[in-house]
């Protein structure tokens, strides 16, 4: 008895999917970033944002954007991702049109209005 091509097709991605141990089919995706990649924590502060910034899903601008962060907007900082001398602060918004959103911003667009 003769197998189709895609049948064979579709029993070598089986089995390739097994054989990887599932990861082909629960790998994580770029746009689903959280406080996993973070490496400092100073959690329990609240920051403002001090220009417009965007919100993002993870830490860089390889992100995709959830929305924009207004100058005074108040940010409830978690935890910061720092490589070099850049860094990404994840938190929670605390007021606008976000509130109680999670997500990443610029380091240097979040701090204190004076």
């Amino acid at each position: 008895m003769r197998q189709s091509l895609f049948g064979r097709g579709m029993t070598t991605l089986a089995a390739t999917v097994i054989l990887a141990g599932g990861a082909v089919a629960t790998a994580p995706t770029a746009s689903a970033v959280g406080s996993s990649k973070c490496n400092w924590d100073y959690s329990n502060v609240q920051f403002d944002v001090l220009k417009k910034a965007a919100l993002r899903t993870g830490p860089g601008t390889k992100y995709s954007a959830k929305g924009t962060l207004s100058k005074g907007t108040k940010f409830y900082y978690l935890c910061e991702y720092t490589k070099g001398h850049t860094s990404w602060i994840y938190g929670k918004v605390q007021s606008g049109a976000h509130k109680n959103a999670k997500g990443w911003a610029y380091g240097k667009k979040i701090g204190l209005l004076k």
